[in-house]
């Protein structure tokens, strides 16, 4: 689950009364009920089970408001962004007052790489309702244009908007902030985000994922994996479980990196078989073990429908592991077009200039890398000093 569909848990808040005791929950409280599993487990039969009562409650209520509003959230994990686009659009002329619906709105275009469009859906929901989920989502999208600064006071105050009784949302907002805090190189303020978390919320498992990311960075692996795994324990994230491969090869744990690819191997035989030929994440750890050619098939594939600049950079990447760093270079272009600040894009950005023979600008983007974060990950801040002094 990536940060907007993660976000997109802050958002669309249940409007359902609560069931009269002793009767049982009716369709918008069943569903509710069995995505919130969902978003604890990631187990797709929980996600079917809320689809199964949105679709049980429609077909009694076609036009029911707060089902076919609920509805929108079980479309992201799809990728159904343009059938999002639409519900939403049509929703918002129904319910004009609802700004709800402008973050959903935002969310769709967001991910398909429409970003004036989608920031301002966001500009319209904070507008409308300042609140946990707009100003997570103003965050989001000022990261996304490089405006670092910008993400990091939009996302603390998502944080302190957070309701007493909304630790999650609480405990999200920090972790977030401490990615940011990374982009930033300020590792100690980072850390403090994390702390606050998972003071809230012991068992977070983005705030663990996080924390075990900046002690691999420093090189403390024990605990890095520890996190890690305690982390993929309470939430199976497929990014935890790559990186989790990248810090037992780091440490040199063989047997570790073995039961770690193992795991991953598992994760990709329980996706369904549609998700298999676009995942994103998988064709990124694909494309650095051994599998580039089926990498780029599945970036290329998701580029069909989903044009946004973590697109561009994976197609790149993986077009350059396959050994193309020439047709690299203009996906890769694209994903730097908005001006984001992420070290890996410029690694990436890089090593595929140096392939293609265009040594300037190769230096320039590892330069620029290394500047934003001398440790920016546990095995490509190396390479990127390593391709650096050879060009020197």
């Amino acid at each position: 689950m990536g940060p907007l569909a993660a976000a997109a848990v802050l958002l669309l808040a249940s409007t359902a009364r609560a069931s009269e005791p002793g009767t049982p929950p009716g369709p918008l409280a069943l569903a509710e009920e069995r995505y919130s599993r969902y978003r604890r487990t990631l187990d797709p039969a929980d996600l079917a089970a809320s689809e199964a009562a949105v679709a049980k409650g429609l077909h009694a209520s076609p036009g029911d408001f707060r089902l076919r509003k609920f509805r929108l959230r079980l479309l992201l994990p799809h990728h159904r962004f343009e059938e999002l686009a639409r519900e939403a659009a049509a929703l918002k002329v129904e319910g004009p007052d609802d700004a709800e619906l402008d973050g959903a709105l935002g969310d769709a275009l967001f991910e398909v790489g429409r970003y004036p469009e989608a920031f301002a859906a966001y500009d319209r929901f904070v507008a409308a309702k300042p609140c946990t989920a707009s100003f997570s989502r103003a965050a989001l999208a000022k990261d996304a244009v490089g405006d670092l600064e910008g993400a990091l006071a939009a996302m603390d105050l998502a944080a302190n908007a957070a309701l007493p009784a909304d630790l999650e949302g609480y405990a999200w907002c920090r972790a977030r902030a401490a990615r940011i805090l990374l982009k930033l190189n300020r590792y100690e303020e980072a850390e403090g985000r994390l702390v606050e978390a998972l003071l809230r919320v012991p068992n977070h498992a983005p705030a663990l994922a996080a924390a075990a990311e900046i002690a691999a960075r420093k090189g403390l692996w024990e605990p890095a994996t520890r996190l890690a795994e305690r982390s993929f324990g309470f939430l199976p994230e497929f990014s935890v479980a790559t990186a989790l491969v990248d810090y037992r090869h780091a440490m040199g744990d063989a047997a570790g990196e073995e039961r770690a690819k193992s795991t991953v191997e598992t994760l990709e035989a329980l996706l369904p078989a549609g998700e298999r030929t676009v995942h994103r994440l998988l064709a990124l750890y694909l494309a650095e073990h051994g599998d580039a050619r089926r990498a780029v098939e599945m970036t290329s594939r998701e580029l069909e429908n989903r044009k946004d600049i973590g697109g561009y950079d994976a197609y790149a990447w993986c077009l350059y592991r396959a050994g193309r760093a020439r047709d690299a270079a203009e996906p890769m272009a694209k994903a730097l077009a908005t001006g984001t600040i992420d070290p890996v894009f410029e690694f990436h950005a890089g090593a595929i200039a140096r392939a293609a023979g265009d040594r300037r600008a190769a230096l320039a983007h590892l330069t620029r890398a290394l500047e934003i974060d001398p440790r920016f990950h546990v095995l490509f801040a190396d390479e990127a000093r390593r391709m650096k002094k050879e060009m020197e």
